[in-house]
């Protein structure tokens, strides 16, 4: 009797399943987990909620006319403050020409009534006529025909004595005048030094005198309109 040999097993090829193995599907690669988002809490019940983000703010209508009101107001406010600048730049200027004009016609009076003074009470016995003359083209109509009324006693005592003066004026200047002020007119201070020779002495009697002189202006020129002794 005869056996049979047992049948050798067969070798595997590599990668192959056992026999009677179920053959294992080759595993993928894994996909990523996907993160879950966060739960956003609902606000609690009475609570105001946050605005929504909007892309361009919104400007309320009220803060808009506050905002135009004051650019206005400041742009009014420049324009009265140039306008006032303006105003007090122009009055500066006029009171500083004023100024200067009156300046002009107190030093013109005086300087007039200096001139004059000097003419009026300088003399000397033998030349009456000349200096009657010579003062009269210095005062005014009225004026003038005053002192011509008071001319004959001069002319009476004076070549008696053979008087002879000679005057010269140490200070003059416009009385202030306030609101009587006015452009054609003004009273000067004159301070005046007289000497005077008679009965053919030597040597001269100084006299001082202060006079009040006003002066009115007559065709550009300044005129005496009255002498007072003070």
């Amino acid at each position: 009797m005869s056996t049979t040999p047992p049948n050798k097993p067969r070798r595997r090829i590599a990668g192959e399943a056992k026999p009677g193995a179920v053959a294992k599907t080759p595993k993928g690669p894994k996909a990523p987990k996907v993160a879950k988002a966060p739960t956003i809490p609902k606000p609690a019940a009475g609570l105001p909620q946050a605005p929504r983000r909007s892309d361009s703010p919104t400007v309320p209508k009220a803060a808009g006319v506050r905002s135009l009101m004051t650019s206005s107001w400041a742009l009014v406010a420049l324009t009265v403050a140039a306008l006032v600048l303006a105003v007090s730049g122009g009055i500066a200027a006029v009171a500083h020409f004023r100024a200067d004009d009156a300046g002009t016609t107190r030093e013109d009076a005086s300087d007039a009534a200096a001139v004059a003074a000097e003419t009026i009470f300088t003399y000397q016995w033998n030349q009456l006529k000349q200096h009657l003359s010579e003062s009269k083209e210095l005062m005014t109509p009225r004026f003038g025909k005053k002192f011509e009324d008071i001319s004959p006693a001069l002319s009476a005592l004076a070549p008696q004595r053979r008087v002879q003066v000679k005057a010269v004026v140490r200070n003059a200047a416009t009385i202030e005048c306030g609101s009587t002020c006015a452009d054609d007119k003004a009273k000067v201070l004159v301070f005046i030094d007289q000497a005077r020779v008679a009965d053919g002495a030597d040597k001269p009697t100084m006299f001082g005198n202060r006079i009040e002189m006003t002066m009115i202006k007559r065709d550009g020129d300044w005129l005496v309109d009255d002498v007072k002794a003070l």
